[in-house]
């Protein structure tokens, strides 16, 4: 199985030697896959803060690291520190 990045790599080879036209359909044909994902649903503060622990941490696990850089980095942030 390929990686990410190397599916990433080929599509854009392959998208790159396609005339103007395929390139076109190539798009409104990769459009038309992303309507029919599944879309994502942001729950409410009031919904994180009701959540189980477990289940409330899967939503707030991508921000963390981001905010402790912004608390050691972030001049409003290190004010007092």
């Amino acid at each position: 199985m390929q990686s990410t990045t190397n599916i990433e790599q080929s599509i854009i080879q392959n998208l790159r030697s396609l005339p103007i036209a395929k390139q076109q359909e190539v798009l409104k044909f990769t459009e038309r896959l992303q309507e029919t994902l599944p879309k994502a649903v942001k729950p409410s503060l009031r919904e994180l803060a009701a959540m189980p622990l477990a289940q409330r941490n899967h939503y707030i696990a991508p921000f963390m690291q981001k905010t402790a850089d912004d608390f050691l980095s972030d001049p409003e942030l290190t004010e007092f520190v």
